[in-house]
Parts: structure tokens; C-alpha cells; sequence
């Protein structure tokens, strides 16, 4: 009910409307509201009002409950209440006897009662009409209600409600595909957007539509012609075009015999497998039926199969197993019809029996029986087989083991040397002589150790059997030349030693001789005295007496000095580095399809040429003179080895190196999983990596979810190998029902620095089921009648998932659609059962559960039957008091009925009776029974029918009392009923033509009902009449005209308080102020002291009524010092307005306006009497000065100067402290420079952030960081971060050469410099002259050369430079060749040799004298040979013997050779 809006003003608003109003000649009568929307069972107020100037007759005239709540001399108001239906209310007036009317429009609306979607068929097929109704019930006003009919939130109509009491709105879609699952809705609008109440609707509930697509062709059945009993067969049952697949059965059939048949969908095909076993009792044709059923229509195909019985012939042999030289009979038998053949080997026969003398070739022979039968056209074969099997003792032969084996030394070969014989003997080779065993049957290298004649024996219990065999071993002498260099290696040794000891051996002969000679010719010559005496440490030989000075030592010395020769040559070469060619990288792992870069370099000082060998494609090359580098591109071999050589001095240097590719998993294929896997079997998952590899590096697991089932890791494997199969058995169970299922492949190249490529499959769901193998519990009953509806319900326990399962119902060819209840692992399936008369009689209910491929089946039998409702009838169901009426009771042919409990005399007969109507016969029952037998049960149906007897309305006290009493407020029901046929109508009204009473509804109870009603029942039949009175007490109420809740009364006046109540009966009001007991009365002086709120309460026996009453006293401003200073002082930034509160009833207006020092007439903002959020804040800074404030209200004004001054709070920015401040490295230390701006005028001081600030004279540049710098005075502090950062001239700290030390020609060396800067340095080199191919990194901070040749030797110098400064450092670089170390190596072993030649020498020349020496005294047995050193005499020596004394001899100086002198001395 919508509320009743300002209802005070509302007489008070009619009143000053009707002062103005024209006089008496134009009086009018006036409505308010002329329009108005409520909802239903709402009320209202209306007012009508003239302007006629004299007491005058005004009033409402409307059927509904109306109650005058206020009026005035030319005004009244009435509520109107319980509003069910549009209506037009006419306010009317009478002045001078001259009428006038003001009608209203009052419209009522309420919202529909019933939106609903009529049923949607349980099958819609697709491309066929579908009509949509909806159905709205009730809902007003209809103008602007309307209907739409939604398919999902796609709107498909719009249409506006027609008709009464129900709309109905339908709508034509064209059923698809897509539209299959969607849910249909019927939505209505109530707009009453206009009316300004909003957008009102009500939707019913959603129905979901299911559409199919069942093709006209029918469904393809594939299944043998001719089955053979006792045996399993497959039939299949296909059918394309089907939408959707997933809802379609398959009823699959031989003869009466259900099959089951495992169904698979595929997009919108289906196929539908079932195995068939027969037994012999069904041999013969037999009709094979597939139907197809989806929706409500079904597609059926049938084909004949022939069932056949032929077993397998009978084969029999006298004896399986004979020694040879028996006799065996052979027997070939048949079934009864069928042509028997008997064979064996290549002979065959007709006959079925023969006889053979068994032999050794007859062992293990073959028996063929064969039999044809000939079966709907068709010649059908069936074989039996058996074997002889022959004992004969054993066979050596040459085909079996040859006599003789020629093979070479070193070949594979098998020994073969079998043995005949049944049972198989046992065969051993053994060698003449030793008997060693010949290993017979093996593959084996041949040695010549196996050579020689061997005896070969084969035993069995049959007996033996040997033979010879003969194994001849080809062999090479291949070391007869080595044996032949060695030994002339030894000759050559001895007969060098054995010709030096001769040369040696004659050369002492030659010397001892030659002194002999030199001793006889002294001993002829005379004595004399020597010139000068040797010293004994020398000797001198003649030069006839001497053959020379020792060719023999000449040549010595000679060969000496050339061994020393090629000894230096030799130490030069053995002392020279090797010659090498390096491959780098040696080992590499590329990417399928990427590219590498080889880089091929040699130690060797000038090479020819230098090349690498390779299969894989060339991008680029670079070369050096003892290096090159290429590029290889698009390389796919899984392992290849390039080659990289130099030729130098004639010689090839190699270097191999080895590149490997690697493709990642980019496809990780999981194989399909089965569309169903049933519970506790095994299902395969399998999954490929095709291309990945290596397959050494390569690890694949199977996951189900997140959970690893099988890690299988493939190291060890070729580095060739490429993809990977991982395969595995899992068994499924139920918590695998809806997993996820997948394969991860990793390849792990992080051993090689790659690191690990990983790849996924798509998951693949897996859906498990269980199915009991139970069949289906079917409740249906046994009897069902012709147009009836009977439940059925289908169970299942034991269904795993049972959401999936799929129920079919059919009543004979009738499916039904069942409603399916799952219950865990339970299934119900209900559905209702609908006979026709052409279904009548016996009728098979078939209940199928599919699920996951496999299905379950029960049926029962129900009789269907007719049996109509007993028909009875009056011959007037609606007579006048005193008539007679005949009842008539008849049924079916074969059934009994009874009318009233009085049967008729046999079945098929009716029964009737006579009455005379009264009015206790009004709404009296007739009953009409019937029974029939059925299938034997008696079933019975009743029918009945009511009279109605006509008379005269009649109006009791008791059902409509004279007077009612009630109070207002509680809902009652009006109730005056009278008794009468046809039902008479009851009207209650006032006699003057005023308000009707609503009987027989129930509603509140207002005052506006209170009067003397007319009631007055009447019918066709006549009229009755009655008064009623009806009495509505209430209790007391104050409005605001009689009572009003606020009184404004002024200071220094008089007043007084009254309030006045409505109330039946009349109440009693007194007033007390609040908190105290004493009651208001008179007149009042008003002082400040009044203003407070009263308590009115007005009483009657039916309650009370009570309200407050607050009294205003007004009075004019007056300023405060508290409330409004004299001197304030505004500080910036603080928001705050200037509070001058003046105390004044109404709040007095003040205005602060400058004066003195201000801009003149400015305006000082002022804070309002209230703060709140909201409230403004000062736009801009004042104006300190003076300023004049007036205070005015109603009832006065007042004057009072302020003094403004202004201050601000401290404030830092960019331009006065700036963020990022910058230092230089050693520059004086003076600290952030940071100001504020502030009255007064604010200190700064700033500190480090996160320790102290170390007090410096210069800064450093552990002074770069984060200060706060705090600025403060009387009104508050601000505070500002900035970041310090200090910049320092360049100092290369470090300059490094890799390899450290020297480098080798040909090789690679890198310098790195670092330097330490800020702003960062640039860094700069500067190279030794001629230094070439020199490469710098992007930075410049490492230089590298590649190839170092003689000129990158030298000092290098790297340099920092920024703004600030620059600093240089220098490094050298030494590059040496192994060419110093054999020039160094061959001088020092030279010196080394020369001394030892030396030495060698003085040696053999002493060696010599001596021997020399020896020999003269042997020769002369006394005597002293000294050599004397000089070539000429030497100074003689006194010299004394027993004897005598000799002269001194002379000594004589051959030309060109060394002087010897001997001295003999007697003994």
C-alpha cells in the first residue's frame, strides 16, 4: 500500500487554493490528486474543496470505503481505503443552488499472479515448427503490461497481454540443432516507468528443449549369412545422421533372443556391436532386428541368418606311433550330408580308408580328412589332421654331416654334423689321437687347433651309427719377414764388433812390431851424450822407427766430429715442439637445424694449406695465417665428425671433432584412451616422442593429474637414437573416473649446458564405469486400462558413474520417457504408462540400462484394457421446488452397475429412479457404481452427480446479524449470507446513496464504515431485505491541524497551548512539559524559559493517543568573546574559516566585512554554525587587517570588529631543497642545500638516513646516499628526502692479459681493463705499431686478438677518461716461438759434445804412450821411454848407470812431425 504523502500541509495547501479562488457567481468544485496509480488493496487520500463563499453541500461519490479524515468550511478529505479496481471518484458541490463535479481518474495495478510456459515436448525435431504459449494470469493495468518469450536471454517475441482473466501469447521458432539443451522462458513487463514506480517483472520457470535428427534411411545391419551352432559371432548395426547420438538406443535381436550390444559414438554416427552364440536347438533361419530409436521415432532394418550344425570330420589311425615295417589302417568319417576326402603328402584319395607299410620315410607324416557340406548355397570345408610318427634307429649321411671341412683360419663358421633317427639319437665328434671333442652346432671363430680326423658317433635306444670326418685349417705364415730383419739386424751387430776387434787387434800388432825394429837399428848405432836432459815424462821416437802420426787416430777424430754433427742435427730436431692441428670446439651439441662455428688452428710456423672436412652445409669463413673459422648451418645428422687439417713440411695434421644434434619434445603425443573403461581391467597408455633426442638424455613419464605412474629415463642408449615409446599397463578404478591423464617428456642437456627442455601432452580424460551384472528390478503393474496413466519404475544397483547411465522404457513399440533418481550408486527410473484401445490386450514393458558400451535388460508382461466411467444422469440437473426428476445409471456391455446401492438385474443393464424435488434435495448426491473382471480381478469405477433444487432468497440472523460492533484496525469479514438457489447476490448500502459494504471479503476495519446499511438478497427466484447497523470505535488521535508537532512563540509575548483529538468515543487531552507533572492551562508571558517540549495526550475508553509538542522562542543576535574573538590569526594550509557564532533565534546572518588595513568591502570567509564534512574550506589566503562583523535576524542585528593576521606552516620544494643533489670527490664539505618557506620563518637540519653523517672537511664517497632534511617551526614541520650522489675522477684498478705470462705465435690471448669512475669512464687502448686483426668488446674493457703474430708483441696501454679526469695504465705482451729453445737447446748440448771430443782425445793420445812405453821395455827387458813434449830438442839431463857412463845422445827433428827420443839404460 503505497503511503499517504504529506498529509498536514495538504488542508492547509486547499484553504489558501480556495482564497483565491472567484467568488459566488463563478463557484467550482475542485479535486486532488486528479490522477493517481496505487497498487491493489491500497488507499488513499483525496481532497475536494470549493469556492463557493456560504456553507454549501460538498462531498466524494464513490462505491468504494471511504471516511472523511479532515475538513474545513469549503474543503474536506476523505481516505479511501481497500482499493481493488479501477474507478473514478467525483468530488460534487452545491452553491446557490447550482452543482458542480470534479472527477478523478484512480488506477490500480498489481503484478501477475501466474506467468507459466506451457509443456515443451519431450522430443522436437530438428527443421519442424515449435510453438511456444504462455499463459498470464491476472497482472493490471493491461496497457502497459506486456509479454516476451525468451530462447536463453535471446528475446524471440514481445507482444502486449490480452484478454481477461488470462493472456495467452505464442510464438513460432523453427526447431535446430543448437537449440537442443536450451532453455525456453516466458518473462512479463509491468512498465510503469512513466508513473515514476519503476520496471516491474516476473518470469516463469525455464523449460529445456530437446531436439533430434533422425534420418529417413534406416540403420545398416552387417552380420554373417550362415552362423554354425556353438559358436560366437559378431553383428554390427550402424547409422549415420543421428543428433544427438549420445541420446540414441539400440535394440538389437534374434528372434525373441534380447541382444547386448556395446554402443560407440562417433560425431553423429553410431555403431553398435553384439557378440551371438547359439545352440543347436536354434538351428535354422532366423530373422536378425536392429532399431534405432531417438526421440519419439525409431528406424528399424532386418536380414535372415542361417544357422547351421557341422562338426569337424573324424580322423583315426590304427596306431600313431609304429616301429618300421608295421602295417597302419587309416579312417577318415563325417557328419550325416557332408563329402569326405582323405590325403596325405601329395597323394590324394576319395576314398575315406586306407592301409600303408610304415617306413622311415613315412615319419612324422601328415593325414588330411576333409570334409564339404553345402549350406544356403554356400560349400562349406572343415579338415582334421594327424601325424605318424615312425621309430627307426640312427642315420649319419653326407647331406646331414659331411665328410670333410676345408675352412681359413679366422672365419665365422658352424659345425654342423646332425643325426636321423626317431627317437633322435645322440651325436659326439671326437679327434684321433687326443680326443678332443669337436664343438658341433656353435658359431665360432676357426683356430687352427681344431684341425685333424675326427670320429663321429650318433646313439639311441634304436642303435649307433659312426663316421669319419676330416677338418682341414688354412693358415698364413705372416711373421717369416720379421724373423728374417731381426736376424740380419743381429749379423749386421756382430760382424761391426767382431770387425772393430780386429782392427784394433792389428793395429797393437803393427805397433809392437815397428818398436822392435826401431830397438835392433838403436842397438847398432853408437852412444852419445845427450844435449839436455829430458824430462822423464816424455819419450821421443825416430821417424823412421814410428809409421806416423796414428791415421787411425785421424780418422777417430774425424768420425768424432761428424757423430758430433749429426748429434746437434738430431738434438735440433728432437729438441723442436711437435707439429699439432687443434679442432675447437672438440665435442659439440647443437639444436636440429642450427648452426656452429669451428674454429681449426695449427702450431706449424708457415702452413701450405688448411681445410675441414665435413658433410654438413658452409655459411661463412674467416682465416688467419695459422687459423681458420667456418660456419656450419642447417645441420640435421644425429652424430657427424668433421675433419680439420694442415699440411706443413710436407707432413698432414689432422684434428677430429665430433657435433651431435639434439631436438627438443616439441610433440608429446598421448595415444586415445577407450571411450568406456570398465572398472578392475587394464587399459594401455602409450605415449609417443617422435624426433626428440638424444634418447640418452631423454626421460618420459605418464602422469595421472599430477601424479607420476611410470618414470622411464632411456640413458645408456646410442647418441644416435631419436623418439621414444613409453608404454604401460594401468588398472582402471573408479577414483579414475573423470582423470586426467598425460605424458611430460624432458630432455636433460644440462650436463652439456643446455638445460632441461620439458614438453606436455594434451590431458586426455579417462571415463571408468561399473555395471552390475544383475539385470534391472522392473515395477510396473500387471493391469493397465486403455487411457490411463500408471507409474513404472525401473532400479539398478551397482552403477558406477549412475549420472552417465542411460534408461529405456517401452510399453510394447511405445518408448517412454522416464524420470531417472540417482541414490549414490542406485538408479530409479520413473515414468508414466499411457494405453491406447489398439494396444489392448497382453503387451511386453521392457526396461534397458546402458552404460559405458555394455547394457541390462528385464521385461514384464501387462494386460491392457478398456474400461469406461459408468455414465448417470438426471433429467434436469437444475428443477423448481415440487418437480419430479429421473436418474439414469448405465456401463459397458460386460459390466454391473448399481445406482443408489440398488444393482441392476443382470451386466450390460441400466438402473433408474424417480423423486419428487424439495429443498432438502438441494445439492443432494446421486452415486453410480460399476464393476468389471479382468484378467481375474474385479475392478470397479464410481460416478456421481449433484441436483439442484431452485427457490427464494432468505435472510437469517444468524447469518446476517442486525448490528455489528467492532473496533477499528483488526481485519474482519463483513459476512451477511443468504440462503437461496440460484445463489442470491447480498448488496449492503446506505439508504442515502453513500458507501457499500465489500461482504465476504476480509479487510481492516476503518472508521469510515461506521452508519446504517440496507441489505437487500436477491435471485431469479425473489428478493428478501434487512438493516444493519454497524458501530466503529477507535482511539484517539492528534494531527498536525488540531495538534500541530512545532510552535513558534516570541520572547515578550502572550500564548497559550491546546491541542485538540479525534476519537470515538470523544477523548480527553491535557499537556505537560516534559520532565515535569503540572499541566499547561491559559495564557502564558513568554520568556526563553518556555521553549522545550511538551507531552499532549488525549484518552478514551478505546486507548490513548499521545504526542510532543515543541515551543519555539525566538529572540533577536548577540555577539559572545568565545564564540566570536575579537584577534585571530589564520594559518596557511590548515583549511580552517573563521568561527563567529552568534547566539539568536532564528540563527542570525553574519557578515564579516574589511575595514582597516584591508582591501575595502572584502568578505572574511566564515565557518558555518554546523561543521560537517562538507563544509567549504577558505578559497584563497585572507587579508590580514580589520574587519567588521554583523549579526542580523527577524528580530534585530549587532556590530563587532575582528582583527585578522596570517601565518603558514613550514614548506619545502624542488626550488628551495632539490631531490638529487650532486658532489665532487674532494671538494670542500658544506652539507645539503635545503631552505623553507614559512611564517615564521622555519629551521632546517638535515641527517643521513640510516646512520650518522660523519662531520668531513672534504667529501668523500661514502657521503653519496638518502638524506632527511626536517623543516620546523610554530606550525608544524615538513620533511623532504634527497638523494646525494658523489662523482670521482677515473683510476683503472685493474689491467689483466689472459693467459698470464707470454704467448705462443698462432695463439689467442684477451686483456681485460676494469676502471673505477663516476660519471663511468670511457675506456680507450692504445696497441704496439703494426698490431693488426685486434677486437674490442661493446664496452671497450676487453681487447682479443686471435692468431698472435710477432708484431702484437709489446706494450699495450689502456685509458679512463670521464668528465673529471683521465689514468692510464700499460701492460706488455710477450710473444715467443719454440724455435728459441732448439737454438738455445742445440748450443748448449753442442759445447757439451766438444768437450767431450776432447777429452776423448787426450785420452787416447796418453793411452798410446803408455802403451808405447810398455812395449819398449818389454822388447829391450830394461830401459825408460819418455815422450817428449816440442818439436825440437829438448835440454839434456845427467843421467848415471852402473857400468859406466854413456855419451849424450843427439836427437833428430823430422820434418813436418813430432820428435820421440829414446833412452836405453843397461841393467
Amino acid at each position: 500500500m503505497l503511503p499517504v504523502a504529506a498529509r498536514s500541509p495538504l488542508p492547509a495547501l486547499l484553504a489558501l487554493l480556495w482564497a483565491l479562488l472567484p467568488g459566488p457567481g463563478g463557484a467550482q468544485t475542485s479535486v486532488y490528486p486528479k490522477e493517481l496509480i496505487i497498487p491493489r488493496g491500497g488507499s488513499m487520500l483525496v481532497n475536494c474543496s470549493t469556492s463557493c463563499d456560504q456553507h454549501t453541500l460538498l462531498g466524494l461519490e464513490t462505491h468504494l470505503n471511504k471516511k472523511e479524515v479532515a475538513s474545513g468550511s469549503n474543503w474536506k478529505t476523505y481516505e479511501l481505503s481497500y482499493i481493488q479496481e479501477d474507478t473514478t471518484p467525483v468530488c460534487y458541490s452545491t452553491c446557490h443552488n447550482n452543482q458542480s463535479k470534479a472527477p478523478m481518474s484512480l488506477t490500480v495495478y498489481w503484478f501477475p499472479e501466474r506467468v507459466e510456459l506451457a509443456p515443451l515436448p519431450q522430443w522436437q525435431p530438428v527443421g519442424e515448427n515449435l510453438t511456444l504459449h504462455c499463459q498470464v494470469e491476472g497482472g493490471a493495468p493491461r496497457t502497459h503490461l506486456s509479454v516476451m518469450l525468451f530462447q536463453g536471454e535471446k528475446l524471440l517475441s514481445r507482444q502486449p497481454a490480452v484478454g481477461t482473466p488470462v493472456a495467452e501469447v505464442t510464438a513460432t521458432v523453427l526447431a535446430r540443432r543448437d537449440d537442443h539443451g536450451t532453455n525456453f522462458s516466458c518473462r512479463t513487463e509491468l512498465d510503469l516507468r512513466p508513473q515514476e514506480l519503476g520496471l516491474f517483472q516476473n518470469s516463469s520457470v525455464p523449460s529445456q528443449l530437446r531436439t533430434f535428427v533422425l534420418p529417413k534411411l534406416r540403420p545398416h545391419l552387417v552380420t554373417p549369412g550362415i552362423v554354425e551352432v556353438d559358436t560366437q559371432w559378431s553383428v554390427t548395426c550402424t547409422l549415420d545422421g543421428l543428433f544427438p547420438v549420445s541420446e540414441a538406443q539400440v535394440h538389437l535381436a534374434l528372434e525373441d533372443q534380447r541382444l547386448k550390444p556395446t554402443i560407440k559414438y562417433s560425431k553423429d554416427s553410431l555403431l553398435a556391436t553384439a557378440l551371438v552364440e547359439v545352440t543347436p536347438r536354434e538351428e535354422g533361419i532366423h530373422q536378425l532386428t536392429c532399431a534405432v530409436i531417438l526421440g519419439n521415432q525409431s528406424r528399424r532394418t532386418r536380414e535372415n541368418v542361417t544357422i547351421y550344425s557341422f562338426p569337424a570330420p573324424n580322423l583315426t589311425l590304427s596306431e600313431s606311433e609304429v616301429p618300421e615295417g608295421t602295417m597302419v589302417s587309416v579312417e577318415c568319417k563325417a557328419h550325416a550330408g557332408a563329402v569326405v576326402t582323405l590325403s596325405w603328402d601329395q597323394a590324394e584319395s576319395s576314398s575315406a580308408q586306407t592301409t600303408l607299410n610304415a617306413t622311415a620315410e613315412h615319419n612324422g607324416r601328415g593325414f588330411l580328412c576333409s570334409a564339404a557340406l553345402e549350406v544356403a548355397g554356400n560349400v562349406l570345408h572343415k579338415n582334421k589332421t594327424q601325424k605318424l610318427f615312425v621309430l627307426y634307429g640312427p642315420r649319419l649321411d653326407k647331406e646331414t654331416c659331411p665328410g670333410n671341412w676345408t675352412w681359413e683360419e679366422g672365419t665365422p663358421q658352424t659345425l654342423r654334423c646332425q643325426a636321423s633317427g626317431n627317437p633322435i639319437p645322440k651325436l659326439d665328434c671326437h679327434r684321433k689321437g687326443d680326443g678332443a671333442l669337436l664343438p658341433i652346432g656353435d658359431l665360432r671363430p676357426v683356430t687352427r687347433d681344431i684341425s685333424g680326423t675326427y670320429v663321429c658317433q650318433a646313439t639311441s635306444r634304436r642303435g649307433a651309427v659312426t663316421r669319419e670326418v676330416v677338418v682341414n685349417v688354412i693358415y698364413h705364415q705372416s711373421n717369416l719377414i720379421t724373423i728374417i730383419a731381426v736376424a740380419a739386424l743381429i749379423l749386421g751387430i756382430a760382424g761391426t764388433v767382431g770387425l772393430a776387434a780386429y782392427l784394433y787387434n792389428r793395429q797393437r800388432k803393427i805397433r809392437k812390431y815397428k818398436l822392435q825394429e826401431a830397438a835392433a837399428m838403436k842397438l847398432n848405432t853408437p852412444p852419445s851424450q845427450p844435449s839436455a836432459r829430458a824430462p822423464l815424462s816424455s819419450c821421443t821416437f825416430p821417424a823412421a822407427a814410428m809409421p806416423g802420426p796414428l791415421p787411425g787416430l785421424l780418422r777417430a777424430l774425424l768420425g768424432l766430429w761428424a757423430a758430433l754433427g749429426l748429434g746437434l742435427i738430431g738434438l735440433s730436431v728432437v729438441a723442436q715442439e711437435p707439429l699439432w692441428a687443434d679442432l675447437q670446439p672438440r665435442v659439440a651439441l647443437v639444436e636440429r637445424g642450427g648452426s656452429l662455428w669451428l674454429n681449426c688452428s695449427t702450431n706449424c710456423p708457415r702452413p701450405e694449406r688448411g681445410g675441414l672436412e665435413t658433410s654438413l652445409r658452409r655459411n661463412g669463413t674467416q682465416r688467419g695465417l695459422r687459423w681458420l673459422a667456418r660456419q656450419l648451418v642447417d645441420i640435421r645428422e644425429p652424430e657427424t665428425q668433421p675433419v680439420c687439417f694442415f699440411r706443413c713440411a710436407r707432413r698432414t695434421l689432422q684434428a677430429r671433432g665430433l657435433i651431435r644434434t639434439f631436438q627438443r619434445p616439441d610433440r608429446v603425443e598421448l595415444m586415445p584412451l577407450p571411450v568406456w573403461q570398465p572398472v578392475g581391467e587394464n587399459f594401455t597408455l602409450s605415449c609417443r616422442v617422435p624426433g626428440a633426442g638424444p634418447r640418452g638424455s631423454l626421460t618420459v613419464t605418464l602422469l595421472r593429474g599430477a601424479r607420476e605412474l611410470v618414470h622411464r629415463s632411456f640413458s645408456g642408449e646410442s647418441p644416435r637414437a631419436r623418439g621414444a615409446v613409453l608404454t604401460a599397463a594401468v588398472l582402471a578404478r573408479r577414483e579414475d573416473h573423470g582423470a586426467n591423464f598425460s605424458c611430460r617428456a624432458e630432455l636433460d642437456l644440462r650436463p652439456h649446458g643446455l638445460g632441461l627442455f620439458e614438453n606436455r601432452s594434451a590431458p586426455r580424460m579417462l571415463r571408468t564405469f561399473a555395471l552390475s551384472p544383475e539385470p534391472p528390478r522392473l515395477a510396473v503393474p500387471r493391469l493397465l486400462e486403455v487411457g490411463s496413466e500408471r507409474p513404472v519404475s525401473c532400479t539398478l544397483d551397482g552403477l558406477f558413474p549412475a549420472s552417465e547411465a542411460r534408461v529405456y522404457l517401452a510399453l510394447g513399440d511405445q518408448r517412454l520417457n522416464p524420470d531417472i533418481i540417482l541414490e549414490g550408486d542406485a538408479l530409479r527410473a520413473t515414468a508414466t504408462a499411457t494405453a491406447s484401445a489398439e494396444q489392448e490386450g497382453a503387451r511386453q514393458l521392457v526396461c534397458s540400462v546402458t552404460l559405458g558400451g555394455e547394457s541390462r535388460e528385464t521385461w514384464e508382461n501387462v494386460t491392457i484394457y478398456s474400461f469406461p466411467a459408468p455414465l448417470l444422469t438426471l433429467s434436469e440437473t437444475s428443477v423448481q421446488e415440487g418437480k419430479t426428476v429421473t436418474v439414469s445409471c448405465a456401463a459397458g456391455a460386460r459390466a454391473l452397475v448399481t445406482l443408489d446401492g440398488v444393482p441392476a438385474a443382470v451386466p450390460g443393464q441400466p438402473v433408474q429412479l424417480q423423486l419428487n424435488a424439495t429443498v432438502n434435495d438441494d445439492r443432494r448426491s446421486f452415486f453410480c457404481d460399476a464393476t468389471l473382471e479382468v484378467d481375474g480381478e474385479i475392478l470397479s469405477k464410481k460416478e456421481s452427480t449433484e441436483l439442484r433444487v431452485l427457490y427464494a432468497p432468505r435472510l437469517d440472523d444468524s447469518d446476517c446479524p442486525r448490528s455489528w460492533t467492532w473496533p477499528e484496525g483488526p481485519e474482519q469479514t463483513l459476512r451477511c449470507e443468504a440462503r437461496g438457489n440460484p445463489a442470491p447476490s447480498v448488496h449492503c448500502a446506505r439508504p442515502d446513496g453513500g458507501a457499500v459494504l465489500a461482504l465476504g471479503l476480509l479487510g481492516p476495519i476503518t472508521r469510515a464504515l461506521a452508519g446504517t446499511y440496507r441489505c437487500t438478497a436477491a435471485n431469479v427466484q425473489g428478493e428478501a431485505v434487512k438493516d444493519v447497523t454497524l458501530t466503529v470505535e477507535y482511539a484517539p488521535a492528534l494531527d498536525s491541524v488540531s495538534c500541530p508537532e512545532r510552535i513558534t512563540w516570541l520572547e515578550g509575548t502572550e500564548a497559550s497551548l491546546s491541542c485538540v483529538a479525534h476519537g470515538v468515543p470523544p477523548p480527553n487531552v491535557s499537556c505537560v512539559r516534559s520532565g515535569e507533572v503540572e499541566v499547561i492551562e491559559g495564557l502564558l508571558h513568554v520568556a526563553r524559559e518556555h521553549a522545550g517540549t511538551y507531552r499532549c495526550e488525549a484518552t478514551n475508553s478505546r486507548g490513548s493517543a499521545a504526542k510532543d509538542v515543541a515551543i519555539t522562542v525566538e529572540y533577536g543576535p548577540s555577539f559572545e568573546e568565545l564564540s566570536c574573538p575579537s584577534n585571530w590569526t589564520w594559518v596557511e594550509g590548515s583549511g580552517r574559516l573563521f568561527s563567529c557564532e552568534v547566539d539568536g533565534k532564528p540563527q542570525p546572518r553574519v557578515e564579516c566585512i574589511g575595514s582597516r588595513g584591508t582591501t575595502e568591502r572584502v568578505l572574511l570567509p566564515l565557518a558555518p554554525p554546523d561543521p560537517s564534512p562538507r563544509a567549504p574550506s577558505i578559497p584563497s589566503e585572507p587579508t590580514s587587517g580589520i574587519y567588521t562583523c554583523n549579526a542580523t535576524n527577524q528580530h534585530g542585528s549587532m556590530v563587532k570588529m575582528v582583527a585578522v593576521s596570517v601565518e603558514s606552516p613550514p614548506k619545502m620544494d624542488e626550488s628551495t631543497c632539490p631531490s638529487h643533489q650532486t658532489w665532487l670527490e674532494g671538494a670542500e664539505a658544506v652539507g645539503p642545500a635545503c631552505a623553507a618557506l614559512g611564517r615564521p620563518s622555519p629551521q632546517v637540519s638535515c641527517s643521513r638516513e640510516g646512520g650518522p653523517w660523519p662531520q668531513r672537511i672534504h667529501v668523500s664517497r661514502q657521503d653519496a646516499g638518502t638524506y632527511l632534511c626536517l623543516a620546523t617551526n610554530a606550525h608544524g614541520t615538513d620533511t623532504r628526502t634527497i638523494t646525494v650522489g658523489v662523482e670521482y675522477r677515473p683510476v683503472v684498478a685493474e689491467l689483466a692479459a689472459s693467459p698470464p705470462g707470454g704467448v705462443r705465435p698462432g695463439g689467442n690471448f684477451t686483456l681485460t681493463c676494469r676502471a673505477e669512475a663516476w660519471p663511468p669512464a670511457q675506456i680507450s687502448w692504445r696497441a704496439p705499431p703494426g698490431a693488426l686483426n685486434i677486437g674490442l668488446s661493446s664496452n671497450n674493457s676487453t681487447l682479443s686478438v686471435a692468431g698472435a703474430l710477432g708484431s702484437h708483441g709489446g706494450e699495450y696501454e689502456c685509458a679512463a677518461t670521464n668528465a673529471h679526469g683521465r689514468h692510464a695504465r700499460r701492460i706488455t705482451v710477450r710473444v715467443t716461438g719454440p724455435w728459441l729453445w732448439v737454438a738455445v737447446g742445440g748450443a748448449v748440448g753442442g759445447a757439451a759434445l766438444l768437450a767431450a771430443g776432447a777429452g776423448l782425445a787426450f785420452y787416447v793420445q796418453s793411452t798410446a804412450c803408455k802403451k808405447g812405453e810398455y812395449n819398449v821395455q818389454e822388447a829391450e827387458s830394461s830401459g825408460e821411454a819418455v815422450c817428449l813434449n816440442g818439436a825440437g830438442g829438448s835440454t839434456g839431463g845427467n843421467a848415471s848407470a852402473q857400468g859406466g857412463t854413456e855419451p849424450d845422445g843427439t836427437a833428430e827433428t823430422p820434418a813436418g812431425g813430432e820428435v820421440f827420443s829414446i833412452q836405453l839404460t843397461s841393467a
